[in-house]
């Protein structure tokens, strides 16, 4: 048995912060920071833009 990739271990964490209705773990991917018109973005589109960051690799994991 292997341990996870740290990109399964981004989703696990992401998993668990979704659970606790947490934001993402960075503030520039917040999308109520980038209110524009007054429209006030909601949390679902934020994770699942954050998420799709993660699989397609445009946000940078954090190294350890």
């Amino acid at each position: 048995m292997t341990g996870m990739t740290m990109k399964e271990a981004a989703f696990h964490q992401c998993a668990f912060m979704i659970l606790n209705n947490q934001c993402p773990p960075d503030r520039k991917h917040y999308l109520c920071a980038k209110e524009e018109d007054g429209i006030i973005n909601d949390c679902t589109q934020c994770w699942s833009d954050y998420l799709w960051g993660l699989t397609m690799g445009a946000i940078e994991l954090p190294s350890k």
